[in-house]
């Protein structure tokens, strides 16, 4: 799979995740969301969703204006998204086992630590100086 795809991939990923988050409430799960949601009640789940909402959206115009027309600095944004969603990959698990609980978005984690460490793999094993797939 070349890394236009991969990257792609990831984004989607991303979305699914986000869908997770959402859906079982990991806004409940954060101090400053625990906070806004006391100060403003509703407000927390609205916050959550326009900054994951604005997170996809920035995944996608990565993809469309720098990885896909392999402009010079999609490298940048490939490798920048790579350490997030292996962090993400890896934190989520992590936090769940020190919880001792399901912590929303622990069952899509994984599927962003593959489609980041293929990537990474990808990136490392071959020359993308020059060419990103």
């Amino acid at each position: 799979m070349t890394t236009e795809r991969l990257f792609l991939t990831l984004v989607v990923c991303q979305a699914l995740h986000f869908l997770e988050e959402v859906t079982f409430g990991l806004y409940r799960w954060l101090p400053y969301f625990q906070w806004l949601e006391s100060a403003a009640p509703g407000m927390a789940v609205v916050a959550f969703v326009a900054i994951n909402t604005a997170f996809v959206a920035f995944g996608a115009w990565c993809y469309l204006a720098r990885v896909k027309p392999r402009a010079p600095s999609a490298g940048v944004w490939i490798t920048l998204w790579m350490v997030v969603e292996i962090g993400n990959g890896i934190g989520h698990p992590l936090w769940s086992l020190i919880a001792g609980a399901y912590v929303p978005g622990t069952a899509t984690a994984p599927l962003l630590l593959v489609v980041a460490l293929l990537m990474a793999r990808q990136r490392l094993t071959t020359d993308n100086r020059v060419h990103l797939s």
